[in-house]
């Protein structure tokens, strides 16, 4: 039956990580129900390659300090999440610290940051980095972003931050 199963699924698309996932879930104890949940987590994975996403900034507030300007370089999407990265000049002074960053979309679904990343650039004039949050739930057609470097304790919501609306 394995033959079957691998060629419908190459058919409807699946990658091969996910069709042996599948696979291993409905030939042990697992129902159909976690089978298709195996097509759908293992699918996001394969999909590596990343994805420009159209965006526009709607709030310049980002918390840095005086004297610093943050440019959004580009937004991408792929298998792991949605990646905003960017560019600080002039470069911010050690410890400098990355952003946090929480979403919403327009489902209401809230998401915070995954992680990122900050470094400083050679000509050494600026500073690069990147901002990871996590997939939308998948009917979201729009997120909204927002990121700072203040150090308030509040919700990025509660006060001005450098905020993007990112069309998925």
């Amino acid at each position: 039956m394995r033959p079957a199963f691998e060629q419908r699924l190459k058919d409807l698309g699946y990658g091969p990580l996910a069709i042996v996932h599948a696979f291993s879930t409905l030939t042990g104890p697992g129902t159909v129900t976690e089978a298709l949940a195996e097509l759908a987590q293992n699918t996001r994975l394969e999909r590596s390659t990343a994805v420009a996403l159209d965006y526009e900034t709607v709030e310049q507030q980002p918390g840095l300090p005086v004297g610093h300007s943050l440019t959004i370089t580009g937004v991408d999407r792929d298998g792991y999440g949605i990646r905003i990265n960017y560019t600080i000049r002039p470069p911010l002074p050690p410890p400098a610290g990355r952003p946090r960053g929480e979403a919403r979309d327009d489902h209401a679904y809230e998401y915070a940051d995954l992680g990122g990343f900050i470094c400083l650039a050679k000509p050494l004039d600026r500073t690069t980095g990147g901002l990871t949050m996590p997939l939308p739930q998948p009917r979201a057609s729009l997120l909204r972003v927002r990121m700072s470097w203040s150090q308030a304790p509040t919700s990025l919501w509660e006060y001005s931050a450098h905020e993007l609306r990112i069309t998925l």
